[in-house]
């Protein structure tokens, strides 16, 4: 996932530098259960709510595209009583700790990111991830599930498309 300018600079002040690839056929987890549903943009809270009223103990990170959605999705789960709370870049970088550190003492149950802000969460025990919104690209899509079904305990991936996502999802599906 490294850029040709930060390759090169890298291959400019580094001596003998090692590069690590990792094959294609090792990207997705098997011990995640990776589900989606084609949902209606106005129904995925109502979805997601049901999703997580469904689990004994849900406990998991929602990926939304924007700070904006992180906001509104994590304000709206509290409304409703869940344990929640938004993970993003406008949060100071106390703000994200203290976040984390709830979520690692189970005193929080969900938290709402964005992929940036989730970058380097080393949270263990995720039962769920979930794609409120899919992905940009199938690396960032990779890298939200990677976030479940770790150390030999399963997880679930679940992502929420639209009827207009569904052709960038099935090119997803294909590089994933």
């Amino acid at each position: 996932t490294m850029p040709k300018p930060i390759l090169a600079l890298a291959n400019r002040f580094m001596v003998e530098p090692t590069i690590v690839r990792v094959k294609q056929t090792d990207i997705t987890k098997n011990l995640t259960d990776q589900v989606y549903f084609e949902v209606r943009e106005s129904d995925k809270l109502e979805a997601l709510c049901r999703i997580i009223d469904m689990e004994e103990a849900f406990y998991g990170i929602i990926f939304c595209r924007t700070k904006v959605q992180c906001d509104d999705i994590s304000r709206k789960l509290q409304d409703r009583g869940y344990d929640a709370d938004a993970l993003h870049g406008d949060l100071s970088q106390k703000q994200r700790e203290l976040i984390l550190n709830k979520m690692k003492k189970h005193n929080l149950s969900i938290i709402v990111a964005t992929d940036v802000a989730a970058r380097g969460i080393d949270i263990n025990d995720l039962t769920h991830v979930i794609n409120y919104s899919i992905p940009q690209a199938p690396e960032a899509y990779i890298h939200r599930i990677g976030r479940t079904g770790r150390a030999g305990k399963m997880g679930t991936a679940i992502t929420f498309i639209t009827p207009s996502e569904f052709r960038k999802f099935n090119f997803i599906k294909r590089a994933a």
